[in-house]
């Protein structure tokens, strides 16, 4: 059972950042974009909850009459069930299709005016602090490199994976607008303003035609209730208009049975590893279906850390609490450069470990990734 969704909002949307915010005590509240896919899984299983006539309390509680739904969607907390998500990727509507879009990867740059890609350099002539012997990203020449922010189309990703640099990249304004709004903290009990509690929020208005794709495994589409309807999205709870859409052919997702010699790994979504950047253990080959130490990883260009997490609430009737720890991310985009000894095969595997006591992430989509090849400049 597989199918996608398009998901469109129907009003502004609110997908906080996870950094502690309590208004009076902070003043502004930002938003991250795209939604990361704590929020795609929250709305999804949400709409399944409401559509299985289950009350809350009963799925809450794992009665008789919520057997069935745990079983499709998972426990409160620690499982998604047989829950199967991929994304949330971009999309805007095109000559009547949806046409995705995706992170543009971490090693393209811009050289005077022209988009092009960098590469691991083998044996450098200098010395470096990089850890575990890894090699220098390079390109060769003595012009001035630019930073390249933004998605590119998935035809130019298709490109990009053959070893073309794209040749147009989008800049988030082509997709969203950010407005800022003023609000102020209530006074529950007394149902009145909370005196010198004024903050600032940002809120995202997605341009017309633009949408999020996500693709979605076990669960058939009559779980959602119908094919076409509204969910919650986002803080706030902002409504948006779902629309199952038929899967298709996937060739940029699809697993590959044998790796080129030199790979690379471009992250589509944020991922999480137990050390950081990479696993604790050193062991890339559990990623791929190959022995041990028998994937080197050579080079890797990695932006910023993204957090992700829960964040402290105290609005008056929660009375403060936490949601999820506050973790760093490897952020989409990221690039890793592999070498094998010709044994490894990618059987599609999330790329991305899972915190002890949690819900597998590369299940709800983290750690999507595509395969591309490289060579040493």
């Amino acid at each position: 059972m597989s199918f996608s969704l398009v998901i469109q909002p129907h009003d502004v949307l609110l997908f906080r950042d996870g950094k502690p915010f309590s208004a009076g005590a902070d003043i502004r509240a930002r938003s991250l974009f795209p939604p990361t896919p704590f929020t795609i899984q929250g709305a999804i299983r949400a709409r399944m909850l409401f559509s299985s006539g289950v009350s809350p309390a009963d799925y809450a509680q794992g009665t008789t009459q919520a057997h069935n739904l745990r079983q499709l969607i998972g426990l409160p907390q620690g499982s998604y069930g047989q829950l199967r998500l991929r994304g949330p990727f971009l999309c805007q509507q095109e000559n009547g299709r949806w046409v995705r879009y995706f992170p543009l990867p971490a090693d393209v740059v811009c050289l005077k005016g022209a988009y092009t890609l960098l590469q691991p350099l083998k044996e450098p002539p200098w010395r470096s602090n990089l850890p575990d012997n890894l090699q220098t990203s390079w390109i060769r020449t003595a012009e001035h490199l630019e930073e390249a922010r933004g998605w590119i189309s998935e035809e130019e990703l298709q490109g990009y994976l053959q070893g073309r640099a794209p040749g147009k990249v989008h800049e988030e304004p082509e997709f969203v607008e950010r407005e800022h709004r003023f609000g102020i903290a209530m006074e529950w009990e007394r149902r009145t303003v909370r005196e010198s509690y004024l903050y600032l929020a940002e809120f995202l208005r997605l341009k017309e035609g633009v949408a999020f794709w996500i693709d979605v495994e076990g669960i058939s589409e009559t779980d959602l209730g119908e094919t076409t309807g509204f969910l919650q999205l986002g803080g706030e709870a902002r409504a948006a208009y779902y629309e199952v859409q038929e899967p298709g052919t996937d060739s940029l997702l699809t697993p590959r049975n044998k790796l080129p010699q030199r790979f690379k790994v471009v992250l589509l979504t944020p991922a999480w590893f137990s050390g950081g950047w990479q696993p604790k253990s050193g062991n890339w080959a559990q990623f791929f279906n190959a022995p041990k130490d028998s994937v080197r990883l050579v080079s890797a260009i990695i932006p910023r850390y993204q957090a992700i997490g829960g964040a402290y609430v105290d609005d008056g009737r929660r009375k403060g609490s936490f949601q999820k720890p506050m973790r760093r991310f490897v952020p989409a985009g990221s690039v890793y450069f592999f070498e094998h000894d010709d044994t490894a095969s990618w059987v599609g595997r999330p790329f991305t470990e899972t915190p002890s006591g949690e819900g597998d992430y590369g299940q709800i989509g983290f750690g999507t990734c595509v395969i591309g090849e490289w060579n040493y400049a």
